[in-house]
């Protein structure tokens, strides 16, 4: 099991995992859909900080695979804006659904914050859930999260309560 660029490898495997969150109304993370864009372009744009929307950052995309299965999808967001403090951090992340529940979540979170010291120098990462996701709290908490606080945010029109955590990378 690795992170990796985005690939045209995991296509068909990532087209997969999409549509098994539309079969489970999943809505917390929307992975890269190489449907709907071109991955590779989409990848270097924000790996840049190029030709992005306004109010977004560089963030680098990373793809849990194994045995040619993409597993997940990471975002690593190289800076922190005052939208992305109250929700959304540093780090972002998302399993497809079938393999909830096998501690990828833990490991690819494990994953991205080692990518996160050794390729951008971070040494401590705002990380945030929403807080009825109890399973992405625990993955989070499992990865030395410290609880900063619960805020209420406006997200798509609805209101939600954010935890936030801090983690340092040791």
């Amino acid at each position: 099991m690795k992170l990796i660029t985005p690939g045209h490898a995991y296509y068909a495997s990532c087209l997969e995992a999409i549509q098994e969150y539309a079969d489970h109304q999943v809505t917390g993370y929307s992975f890269l859909n190489p449907a709907q864009c071109d991955v590779a372009e989409r990848v270097a744009r924000f790996k840049t900080g190029k030709g992005l929307p306004p109010g977004y950052v560089k963030a680098t995309y990373l793809w849990l695979v194994d045995e040619g299965r993409f597993l997940g999808e990471t975002s690593i967001r190289h800076r922190l804006t005052p939208s992305l403090l109250r929700y959304g951090g540093h780090i972002g992340y998302g399993i497809r659904h079938n393999e909830w529940g096998r501690g990828l979540g833990t490991a690819m979170l494990a994953m991205s914050l080692g990518y996160a010291k050794d390729h951008l120098g971070f040494n401590r990462v705002l990380i945030t859930c929403d807080d009825d996701n109890l399973a992405s709290a625990r993955v989070i908490e499992k990865n030395g999260g410290i609880l900063q606080d619960k805020i209420k945010n406006t997200v798509g029109g609805k209101a939600i309560t954010t935890r936030r955590y801090w983690v340092d990378i040791p």
